[in-house]
């Protein structure tokens, strides 16, 4: 005998109130997608120069406990590092976010950004294209721009007038993509020969001599784990050397636990998770009142409460799976447009949204539960 989907018929019955509630249930879904979306945002925005590192391991000051602050060590680590002989290259990178502003040619307002600055003979990104304008880096007062700047900074063109860059003028040769992120506005990368052009120290030493990440490759064949206690046994103790994996850690392990940013989008997910709660009991508490009497005859007629407690859950699973469809969606969407307009690395990951469909369920499943004392304690002497 073919069963009666009763839980598909009492959401249905009602299209409008289906309209209704699946909309309340894609707005928490929406709510949850994008607080999750915004915190991988951080992450993913934050690390991506250290993905984009040529690097088997990292020097960095023994005080650095995140990129977005200069600790520097001396360059004379990188000519120490090298006497290791699994190391086949020591490049050092400088990074500069303190000084470095760029001026709106329109609007005439000198802007933050951060520069990034290396030898183009020894490159440090595996950005094609920046590895393809290595020559023009070479020349002076030369510069790539990000084109996943803030709009801002204005509309910089290749090859076009000049840009003016903490009071210098660089000639902009080509673009490359980076992204911003929670402390950056915008990226420019130079040589070396220019910044230290750029940013002349205030005791007259040579800018160069001091080091922000100092980034070796290794030789074939090297165990990068054996290397890097070698060179922490050699090198002095005012530096420390990371995997890359380990250096990438360490910066989301700082957003995550050493700032409030972190938590503050896991209570805005917690806070979705609640006002999806709460419209979804809504949704199926009303549904229940106003089918009791049909419950009640079910009751009278011999259905077990284990019957209805599986009717209304399924109500609650099917609520939570149709709401999710439009939630993730608008999700996506939104990640999309807020992308364009701040270069963030934003947008609904798959791991997101599984993570996001799983907490709509239980979410759904948890008002459902709730919702299912009503039906167990209804008495149908009491409406009949």
């Amino acid at each position: 005998m073919r069963r009666t989907p009763l839980a598909w018929l009492n959401l249905t019955h009602d299209r409008r109130r289906l309209a209704l509630a699946l909309a309340g249930i894609g707005f928490a879904v929406l709510l949850m997608c994008m607080e999750l979306c915004f915190r991988q945002a951080l992450f993913d925005s934050t690390v991506a120069v250290i993905r984009h590192m040529k690097a088997d391991l990292v020097i960095t000051s023994r005080a650095q406990y995140t990129i977005i602050v200069r600790e520097t060590f001396d360059r004379l680590r990188l000519a120490q590092a090298l006497g290791c002989p699994a190391v086949a290259s020591a490049a050092p990178l400088y990074i500069e976010t303190r000084r470095s502003t760029l001026k709106n040619r329109k609007t005439g307002e000198a802007l933050p950004i951060r520069v990034l600055a290396f030898n183009p003979d020894r490159p440090v990104f595996d950005m094609p294209e920046v590895e393809s304008r290595l020559a023009d880096l070479r020349l002076p007062d030369r510069a790539l721009f990000d084109e996943k700047s803030k709009q801002e900074y204005g509309d910089i063109v290749p090859k076009a007038a000049p840009i003016e860059l903490s009071g210098h003028d660089l000639k902009v040769v080509g673009l490359f993509s980076l992204g911003t992120d929670f402390a950056n506005d915008g990226n420019l990368i130079t040589s070396d020969v220019t910044y230290q052009r750029l940013f002349p120290t205030f005791t007259g030493q040579d800018p160069l001599d001091q080091v922000d990440f100092g980034l070796l490759r290794l030789k074939p064949g090297s165990n990068v784990r054996e290397v890097q206690r070698e060179l922490s046994s050699r090198l002095p103790e005012d530096v420390t050397v990371l995997t890359k994996q380990e250096f990438e850690s360490q910066e989301r392990s700082f957003w995550e636990t050493s700032t409030p940013i972190g938590y503050i989008f896991w209570i805005g997910t917690l806070m979705g998770f609640i006002v999806g709660s709460v419209i979804c009991y809504q949704i199926l508490y009303t549904d229940v009142a106003d089918h009791l009497p049909e419950f009640a005859t079910l009751k009278a007629m011999g259905y077990a409460n284990r019957y209805f407690i599986w009717v209304i859950l399924q109500e609650a699973v099917l609520l939570s799976i149709f709401g999710f469809v439009p939630g993730v969606i608008s999700s996506e969407i939104i990640c999309r447009i807020v992308a364009m307009l701040t270069g963030l690395k934003v947008g609904v990951h798959a791991v997101t949204a599984l993570v996001v469909l799983l907490m709509s369920v239980v979410m759904c499943i948890v008002s459902g539960s709730l919702t299912v004392r009503k039906v167990m304690a209804v008495d149908p002497a009491e409406l009949f």
